[in-house]
This record gives C-alpha cells, structure tokens and sequence, in this order.
C-alpha cells in the first residue's frame, strides 16, 4: 500500500528508550511475564479513568520505546530537505528570529562556519539517502554554538502564545521556502491551533471517564480555520475524529510529564480514527521539542534541543513539514474514504469538585450484605437456595449515567488550573450537571476498501497491539445485506498460523455457531497493498528489523457475516443461548465478551444460538487434551471439537526474545494459570467463558429498550458518532474491577481467592445483592435476579469443585438446564429480533 522509502534508516541512532522512558509512570511491569497488557482491547464496565489508562500504555509500550534521531528526517524529509531547513535558518539568523550567541553582527564568515556545522550534524543524524555506509559522525566543532529563539513563550508556556509562535514559524519557514526554492506553488495544508473551550475536554475521544482529554494544542486541516488574514479556528473541527498531531507543554526541561500526556491523546486519536496506520504527537518544552510517532509496533520520538543547530534545523523541518503534508504523513490509510459531516454532542460542564469515591459497595467476605441471602450454597453442588430476601435493600453500587456520551465526560480545570483538576477515583453517582450542546464536523468513513461503509461497529485502538476495527459494509451482491470487515494488526510472527487457522475454516464444512472470515487480499503478498509497521511504515530492511527488540505487525482485511453484537442481547436468555453456541472445542485464547456474536434473527426460541469469531489467536494442529486433571474430559462430539484446532499452545520464550504479548487473550477473560503464564490449554477457553458470563450479568442494567434494539437492528448495530456508551452499560464492581487491573499476579491471584471451595459461598452472597440493583428493572419482586444467581452459583460451584477443569459438555450441559427451568421468566421480555 505504501510506497517503498527511497532511504535508509540510521541505526547508529535508533535505540530503545532509556529505562527512566521506559517507565513511565512506573507501574506494572511483571518481570516473570513477557505478556503485556493493553489500554486497547477494554470493557465499556471497565475503569478508564487517567491513572489505569496511563499505566496501562505504560504497559503495553514496555521496551517499545526507540530513540530514533532521524524520525523527523524519515517523515518530512521528502517535503523539507535538510539543505532547505538550514538555509531557512540562515535566513531566520539574518532577520533575528533565531540568534546564536557567538556570531556577532557582519561576521559572514562565522555564521557560515555555524550553520554548516549545524548541517553537517543534522545530515549525520538523518536517514542515509544512498546505498553507501554510514559514514563515521561529525566531529564536535571547535566552537559550541549556543543557539536560541527569542520570540519563544517561556515560563509558564500559555498555550494560545505557543501557538501563535509556531504558526509564526511555519508561515516564515514557508516564505522561506517559497523564495529559495522560487516556486510558489507550495501551499499549507495544516496549522496549529489551541483549544477554544479552555474548561471542557476535547470531544470525540471516546475516553468520558475523568481523563484530561485536552490537549494544549494540536494541529488541524486548513479547512478549520477561517479566511480570514489571522486565521481563527472554527470551534466545530476542535474534536479527535478532525485531529492530525496533539501536543503537550511544559515549562519544566523534563519532557516525561508531557510524554505520559501525550500518548494518552495519541490514543485518543486512534480511537477516533481508527483507520489511521500510526498517531503523531509533539511535546514542547523550554529549550526543547519532541516527536513522536505511535504504530502498532510501539513509539518511536525523537527530542531535539532548540539550543544547538541541529535542533534548529530539525525544529524547522518538523514545523514546516507538518504544514505542507498531507494525511498520509499524519498515518491515513489511502484505502479509507473519509467525509465531514455535522454533529451535536452534550458537553457537561466543568463540575466545581472531584466526585469522592463513595457509595461503592465493597464484595468482599463478611460485609453486611451477607444477610440478603443467607446461606445460598450449603453444599459443594448445591442450587442456591430458597432464603433468597426479596426485600433485602443491597447498598448503592457504582454505576454509570444512562445519558453517558463519549468524550465528554472528561473534566479539566479552568485554564489557569487544568493540571491541578485531581482524577474521579471510581465511577460512582454523579451529580446532575448542566450540559452545552456543541455542533461539531466530524470525520467519519464512508468507503473501507472500495465498499461503501455504514459505520464503525467496533474498535480496540491503542498505540500498540492489533488495534482491531470492525467497520459495517454493504454486500457488493444486492446492496442491501451488512457485512463485517475488519482490520487489524497481525503479528508476523503468527501470519503462518492465522492464514492456517482461516484455512481450515474455509475447507472445513461449514459450522452454524463459527463465523468464517474471508481475506480481501494476502497480507504476505510481494505487492503494494502490503503495509508493515518495522517495512512500509519505519522503513527499515528485514535484516535491520531483526536487530529491534518489536515485533513487526502486518495489517490483515477480512470480511465475514455480520450477526448481533453481545450488548444487543433482548434477555438473559438470549445471552446464554449465545454462550452455548460459541462453547466449541476450538482452542481460541482470546474468548471474550467481544468475540462471542449473538444470531441475527430469533424466530423460534431455543434455535438461535450464539457464535465464535476472531481467531487472530488460534492455532491449528492435532487434539491434544489435557492429561492427569481432576475431572476426565468426557470424549468430545464432532460438532463441539474441530479437530484440526489443537489444545495447548507453545511454551513462553526465553528473555532474550523480543518482548510482547505469548500468554494470550484479554485481562479481565484470562484465565488463573493462563496469568500465571501456563501453557494455554482448552480448559483455559473453557474458564474464560466463565468470566464472560458472570461479568455479562455485572456488565449491564438489563437489555436496551424494545424500540432501541429495533433501530440497532436497522442501522447494522453500530453506534453515531458522539452517541457515547449505551445507555444500559454499567461500571463493575470493585472486585471486578481488580480482574482488569493491577499486576498478572494480583489478578490471578484475587480471581484464585474468589474461585475456591472455601471463598465461593461468600461470593455467591455478595453477588446477589448486585444483580438486584442491575436487573430488578421490571419490579422490586422480580424474579430475574434470582435466576440468574442461580446460574452463577451453579457454574461457580462447578467451576471451584472441580479445580477449574470442566469440559465444553459439562458447561453446556448447566446452561442448557437453566434455560428449562427458568423459560418461564422470558416471557417477561419482548424479543424484537424475530425474522
């Protein structure tokens, strides 16, 4: 898909970030685990306030950081020239915009010596344009030349006057340009821009939780600015989906506050736009500036000192470059269609305090909310009891408001305080704010690969990882039937087992609950619709690749049929019908709630089984069971086990291989010895469905409104830009919470204490409580909370009894006994999905 770059990367001047970079801030890093976890692939229940979502890119850039000295050369350096950045200087040196201490007035022959040392290192320090070897570096001049820019905001940096110093620089450095070149065709393309609303968080970010989601500046497309002689941008562009580049200041010499801040809105821009191959940011600080660059390898950043040449030259070329380039060098994909189209988002207002962490109702054994139901379990396999209260009062639990829209429930300080504005510990009961409603231009997908694009169903955008994206498309047949096409970022490393695995599906005979994908194009293929984070994107040749600590990431296009989303669920039924169809013996390692699809069409109860999908994880080879567990594997059926997916995957490597995620699958669905880094096993996946469920039922406050689900149906499922999370979506409780973070051995560990013979009563009569809260949505009597108890306690005590080994039939098996005896219940809801 990209053109192949006519350089050469430096490698002299590539390396892995310092440790100090590396940990930033220093959180969880688990030095007997190579699986990394992810700020990608999270729950809507799951927290994302600033603190879990900064530690969690920490974890999952751990040793993918690089230094890359000539980052600014390999993205600008085919619009700005480093012979045309130095003579940009000269004339910024003539005019007074940049001095240098040592060159006094009239001494021509000095301010030449200077600015060709000031080249002669840059040129040192950028890409090689030529098959030739690196040459050996610069000597240091004799002279050290202190350079400097007078007009540059120092202490404290505001950010409108940073801004208005940086367009000043670009529109010189382009009149420049225009003059030495003698071509007076270059044109902007971009400009910087602050923030209009200095009080509310940016939106379109997709991050609402207490997230400083506001950038002190960024750069826009032309179109966002008036015409008028000083161009003001037009409020409406200032959102995430229209943002190029986010950056941060800061008036301290130590980049790494900015640097945390500003991956967390690099993020932010790919969750916006998700189609984009990499995310840009900057960071500027007194006497510096920094570039970054995040792809689905990790980040590369360069950071240049503005007080010697070379940063100045390379200050120039980075500031001018993003003016004159197009959306390519900003990481569109050429394959994606965009259009503007006209939004209104509710933006609440700045609330005058933090939110306290009150009202969040701890699980753990021994609270008072014992006494709601008491004892449920009485025996190693008992059904929950009949002593169930149904008038028992459970305590306030923490949930989320129904009126949630994404992106704007980040808060930020006025703007003399933005940096002072403590995080929202949890994501308890809010006070009722007064909201602004701001009509914005937002930049959507109309075409994906040359189908005409719905929208987007699904997105797990980070920095690092697969970055998958499922985007909803027209057959090409009739043009009326959806189809799901999804991207994502394929490890090289497991191109060979994922193009097997799709391989098998297809010559095998079609199955009714696996959802088989289709590849538009091999990714592997020697033609020029292959893209590669370490080829097409950083440039470097696969002997050079093999000498960087990342794994190398291709981007694979599949397209499948498209079936119901789990969060489109009509009844709990509904739900667990789904679960029993995705119950196969295919050993996935990533069951999630994300990849289990409920069936489109419900005509006749008890038919419409779920499906299994994404099996960018799977691996083919014989059946290979388990041996020696508690409880015999009962001899599988053809139609639970597909016999070409085998049942354990490889061991963990050893330390000097590139660090990334072996264990696999998703943190709050990992099962215990998965975390603790045992071969992933069928009884892993098997465990991992158990999660799925039990967290279903803490996930949401019952299904959507009849008259939403219809329209979800007509509109292929996807959500409106701006529309937020759904409105029956709930935050977790606390223990849950410590399922998704924290350390692998945290985890594993909470997960082990909740799930043993010992513990599992006390949890039962904990969870109960909750599930009233979340599902006595039709009256206080209602007996939904208590069946779905019952199945939770049933899967429980099976799952504790039997020391987590139970088979795909044994699972099965409660499921489908609970959908008997409590079929009754489901008349209490309406099924709007019948054909």
């Amino acid at each position: 898909m990209a053109a192949v770059q006519p350089v050469r990367r430096n490698m002299r001047h590539i390396q892995p970030a310092k440790r100090g970079d590396q940990d930033i801030p220093v959180r969880t890093t688990d030095k007997k685990s190579p699986m990394k976890q992810s700020a990608g692939s999270k729950h809507p229940s799951e927290n994302h306030t600033r603190d879990v979502v900064d530690g969690q890119i920490n974890h999952e850039l751990t040793k993918a950081r690089y230094r890359s000295l000539d980052l600014a050369d390999l993205m600008f350096g085919h619009l700005v020239t480093t012979r045309l950045a130095r003579d940009i200087l000269e004339r910024f040196l003539a005019d007074g915009t940049v001095t240098c201490e040592e060159i006094k007035p009239n001494e021509e022959e000095e301010t030449r010596h200077a600015l060709n040392a000031a080249h002669a290192d840059t040129v040192a320090h950028a890409c090689i344009r030529s098959d030739a070897p690196i040459d050996e570096p610069a000597s240091d001049p004799a002279t050290k030349y202190q350079w400097s820019w007078p007009k540059f905001p120092t202490t404290p940096i505001n950010e409108n006057k940073l801004v208005a110093f940086l367009n000043s620089v670009a529109d010189s450095a382009l009149l420049s340009a225009r003059s030495i070149l003698q071509d007076d065709s270059l044109q902007p393309r971009n400009r910087f821009a602050a923030p209009v609303d200095k009080n509310h968080a940016i939106p379109l970010s997709y991050e609402p939780d207490g997230e400083d989601m506001r950038p002190d500046f960024m750069v826009l497309p032309l179109a966002a600015f008036s015409d008028d002689e000083e161009p003001k941008v037009k409020e409406a562009y200032v959102n995430f989906t229209a943002m190029l580049l986010a950056g941060e200041s800061k008036s301290a010499r130590n980049a790494r506050e900015g640097l945390i801040q500003v991956q967390r809105y690099m993020r932010g821009i790919k969750r916006a736009q998700p189609w984009l191959r990499f995310a840009t940011g900057m960071t500027v600080g007194k006497d510096f500036v920094s570039l970054l660059r995040g792809d689905c390898s990790g980040l590369e950043r360069v950071e240049l000192s503005l007080t010697d040449g070379r940063g100045c030259i390379e200050f120039i070329r980075i500031i001018l470059g993003i003016v004159l380039a197009g959306k390519r060098a900003f990481g569109h994909n050429p394959e994606v269609e965009i259009e503007e189209k006209d939004v209104s988002v509710d933006v609440p207002e700045l609330r005058s305090e933090t939110t306290p962490r009150t009202g969040s109702y701890s699980m753990m054994s021994g609270s008072a909310s014992q006494s709601a139901i008491s004892p449920i379990l009485s025996g190693p396999t008992s059904k929950l009891g009949t002593c169930c209260s149904a008038s028992s009062d459970p305590p306030h639990v923490d949930r989320l408001s129904a009126t949630s829209s994404a992106g704007s429930k980040s808060s930020t300080a006025s703007a003399g305080s933005k940096r002072d504005l403590e995080d929202e510990v949890s994501r308890g009961p809010k006070s009722k704010r007064r909201k602004r409603t701001v009509a914005l231009r937002a930049f959507i997908p109309v075409r994906v690969y040359g189908r005409h694009c719905i929208g987007i169903l699904f997105t797990s955008g980070s920095i690092r990882g697969r970055g998958t994206t499922v985007y909803v498309v027209v057959g090409a047949g009739d043009g009326k039937t959806y189809l799901a096409l999804k991207t994502s970022w394929q490890d090289v490393a497991r191109a060979e087992d994922q193009a097997a695995v799709l391989k098998k599906l297809s010559d095998h005979k079609p199955h009714p609950n696996v959802i088989t994908p289709s590849r538009l194009f091999d990714p592997m293929a020697k033609d020029c619709r292959v893209d590669s984070t370490l080829g097409s994107i950083r440039a470097f040749l696969d002997d050079e690749m093999q000498r960087l600590g990342v794994e190398n990431r291709i981007l694979t296009v599949t397209i499948s049929e498209l079936r119901r989303p789990v969060a489109y669920f009509w009844s709990p039924h509904d739900f667990v019908r789904g679960v029993i169809g995705a119950l196969l013996g295919i050993l996935h390692r990533d069951i999630s709630e994300n990849n289990i699809v409920l069936a489109p069409f419900c005509d006749k109860l008890g038919d419409e089984l779920g499906a299994l999908i994404d099996f960018d994880m799977a691996i083919v080879g014989p059946p290979n069971m388990q041996e020696n567990s508690k409880s015999p594997p009962k001899k599988q059926s053809a139609e639970e086990l597909l016999s070409f997916v085998r049942t354990s995957s490889s061991p963990l490597p050893v330390n000097d291989q590139p660090y990334k995620a072996q264990r696999t699958g998703t943190t709050p669905y990992m099962s215990i010895d998965v975390l603790r880094g045992e071969p992933h096993t069928h009884f892993d996946d098997i465990e991992s469905f158990l999660y799925v469920l039990v967290l279903f039922f803490f996930s949401y406050k019952g299904p959507l409104e009849e008259q939403a689900l219809r329209r979800a149906r007509v509109r292929g499922f996807i959500q409106a830009v701006g529309e937020g999370r759904l409105p029956h979506v709930t935050a977790w409780p606390a223990r849950f919470e410590r399922w998704a973070s924290g350390t692998l051995e945290e985890i594993s560990n909470q997960k082990a204490g909740d799930l043993s013979p010992a513990t599992h009563r006390a949890f039962m009569r904990n969870c109960y409580p909750l599930l009233r809260e979340r599902w006595a949505h039709h009256s206080p009597d209602s007996p939904i909370p208590y069946a779905i108890a019952v199945l939770i306690a049933e899967c429980w005590t099976m799952f504790a009894f039997q020391e987590r080994q139970v088979t795909h039939s044994q699972f099965i098996k409660v499921l489908r006994e609970w959908l008997k005896k409590y079929e009754g219940d489901e008349r209490n809801y309406v099924n709007p999905f019948d054909n």
